[in-house]
């Protein structure tokens, strides 16, 4: 009997799952792809687009990407690992602070990166230049993109380190391996997959970024910027055929990448165990040498204009400040717990491949984060301004939109690293699917979770290009300080910049608390 009621249950809890999980996808399909989309129906005559300026653009678009990409693995992995693994409560704080350039919103990080390294920055008055250390220009870009992606590496490797069994590194040093072997041969292809989230997450939003390039980029067109100019200019039909193009090309590498490096490949059988050693013993030199890296190249670059105000301090109206920031937080807030509900079963779908749609609902998710922001801003207000009249829905849609796929992203790799069998040996054991979900796979993705709800809310707190497509009265903290640098007022907008900081990061120390409370393995390994 007790087995009769088992197989009912199993057969009963297998359709409500069925018509969960359809729901799902038709709302990732209805309210988060298609709104994303709805603007490469637009495009006209193709032969436009092999003009020398559009091939140009691309290419300089596509070449700052892969630059940053690649910058961002030679200092995000190491990164990630020395903070997951260390015990040492400095690291600890460097790993809050890795989020900082997040907060910031990416116009007014446009802007402070400029202030940084041009006229009168830091950089250029420690090495006595009074014209600036970098002028505006496609290496301006590169330091600009550096800034705001790093933090999506490290997340994304970070959440994949997480998930490491210690026994793994115990069971190497038994059999003699020092700690960089380890690293280099077991560690590293069991966090493939984060990495390569974390690359497609580095290329994708260096490749969209729209509102900060167009402030560092002076002559210099990159493909989003074409696209905004194109827009302006009144060429609607080349600016969603660029978009189109610009998708195509960035979505045929990832595929490829992914194709070419989506196994696990040990090389147990190349190893170097004196070089490797000597290696291990240089860990000290190692986390101080990575910790200068980023605080030259990313904190202070990201503080420089809240460094700012307090040099040029005074006392400035918080009436306007006061309002955008309760409408930042009230949407980032509601978008970030409404992405919660809904990537999470939709991520399961991906990794577990559920209907066999699992690398197509991946791939769909990919195509929203190569959207270019202006773009896709306009996409969003054209497809939701047909249905809605209220300003406050279109852009709370629009946040859920374009915030999605950075919480689906490190979830499904969470998923991809937790076995099936844990799930199959809890339901032989009596366990409903509800029961399975908190008492196996909850605990295992909680570091994924709290990735996913920290990159999200500091997406939409930041995101200022498809903000201003989709909102004409309403403004947000980062809309507001748009307004207030092209009226010149720095002092105004470095405030703005120094109240955000504030409330996000009691935010940041929320997620931490929680995350640090969770279970999470961060036994020290060298």
């Amino acid at each position: 009997m007790a087995d009769i009621k088992s197989a009912l249950s199993s057969v009963f809890f297998g359709k409500i799952n069925n018509i969960g999980f359809s729901l799902v996808l038709i709302f990732f399909l209805l309210f988060i792809f298609l709104p994303a989309v709805y603007i490469l129906g637009s495009m006209g005559n193709p032969r436009l687009l092999m003009s020398p300026i559009i091939i140009q653009a691309l290419f300089l678009s596509l070449s700052i990407g892969l630059i940053v990409t690649v910058f961002n693995l030679l200092l995000g992995v190491p990164l990630a690992w020395m903070i997951v693994r260390s015990d040492n409560k400095f690291l600890k704080w460097l790993d809050n602070l890795i989020d900082l350039s997040l907060v910031m919103p990416t116009a007014a990080l446009g802007f402070s990166v400029y202030f940084y390294y041009g006229a009168n920055g830091i950089i250029s008055q420690f090495f006595g230049l009074s014209g600036g250390l970098v002028s505006k220009g496609p290496l301006l870009i590169i330091l600009l993109h550096i800034v705001f992606t790093l933090p999506y590496m490290v997340r994304s490797v970070s959440a994949a380190v997480m998930q490491l069994e210690d026994e793994l590194e115990e069971a190497a040093d038994s059999l003699g391996a020092n700690p960089f072997t380890f690293f280099r041969t077991i560690a590293l292809p069991l966090c493939q997959q984060g990495v390569i989230n974390g690359s497609i997450l580095s290329f994708t939003r260096s490749l969209s970024e729209t509102g900060a390039t167009m402030m560092v980029a002076g002559t210099f067109a990159t493909a989003p910027v074409l696209v905004v100019s194109l827009k302006n200019s009144g060429d609607f039909s080349s600016a969603a055929g660029l978009s189109i193009l610009l998708i195509f090309i960035a979505l045929t590498i990832l595929i490829l990448a992914r194709a070419k490096f989506g196994r696990k490949n040990f090389s147990l059988s190349v190893v170097y165990p004196r070089l490797e050693k000597k290696l291990s013993n240089f860990y000290p030199q190692r986390n101080f040498l990575l910790t200068s890296i980023y605080f030259l190249l990313i904190f202070l670059p990201t503080v420089y204009l809240v460094l700012y105000y307090f040099m040029n301090f005074k006392w400035l109206d918080f009436g306007m400040l006061g309002s955008s920031l309760v409408l930042s937080l009230s949407v980032a807030g509601f978008v970030t717990f409404a992405n919660a509900f809904f990537a999470l079963p939709l991520s399961y779908l991906i990794a577990r491949n559920r209907f066999g749609l699992g690398g197509a609902i991946e791939n769909l998710n990919e195509v929203i984060l190569l959207v270019p922001t202006s773009a896709l801003g306009l996409s969003l207000a054209l497809f939701w301004g047909k249905f809605f009249g209220a300003e406050i829905i279109v852009l709370t849609l629009a946040h859920l939109c374009f915030t999605f796929p950075y919480f689906v992203k490190p979830l499904v790799t969470a998923f991809n690293n937790i076995s099936h069998d844990q799930e199959e040996a809890a339901y032989s054991l009596g366990a409903g699917p509800v029961e399975s979900f908190k008492t196996v796979l909850l605990p295992q993705i909680k570091p994924a979770l709290i990735t996913g709800a920290i990159m999200a809310f500091m997406r939409s707190i930041s995101e200022t290009g498809a903000t201003l497509a989709v909102s004409k009265n309403l403004k947000t903290v980062s809309v507001l300080i748009v307004d207030l640098f092209n009226k010149n007022k720095l002092n105004e907008a470095a405030l703005a910049c120094v109240v955000l900081f504030a409330f996000s990061l009691v935010f940041l120390f929320l997620l931490k608390k929680f995350q640090n409370g969770s279970g999470n393995k961060n036994k020290s390994f060298q």
